[in-house]
């Protein structure tokens, strides 16, 4: 698969959040292996004013697979609060920037600076508690 042959699902973003990982994602470029990535989901999101119970953004938590292993009950986070050990995703990686906007069932394919295929497919999301 080239980085031409994958398509993307429609994500959505909450307005508030939008501006403020934008901003993320432009400071980190040239630190973080996933901020070009969360830059290029943002640029093509749909925002809303809230974002739905069913919607990964900051602060949600999600079951997933990723590339064919299985992520139980992982937290979406900002950078500062990352912590693999934990359970907390940054927003920061590549897998975080993908999960991030996408709904209970939907999945993503990316080409990596790797030549390899991703995959990520979501499936529980809930909020944090």
């Amino acid at each position: 698969m080239s980085k031409k042959d994958y398509k993307r699902p429609p994500i959505v973003i909450a307005e508030d959040e939008h501006e403020r990982l934008t901003n993320l994602a432009l400071a980190a470029l040239d630190r973080a292996p996933g901020a070009v990535d969360l830059f290029v989901e943002l640029s093509r999101a749909k925002t809303v004013k809230a974002l739905p119970e069913h919607v990964v953004g900051v602060g949600s938590v999600a079951t997933f697979e990723y590339d064919g292993s299985s992520y139980r009950e992982y937290e979406l986070v900002d950078p500062h609060r990352a912590d693999i050990t934990e359970r907390r995703i940054s927003v920061l990686t590549p897998v975080g920037a993908m999960l991030l906007g996408l709904t209970q069932g939907q999945t993503i394919e990316w080409v990596g600076p790797d030549d390899r295929t991703h995959k990520v497919v979501v499936g529980h999301v809930r909020a944090a508690r």
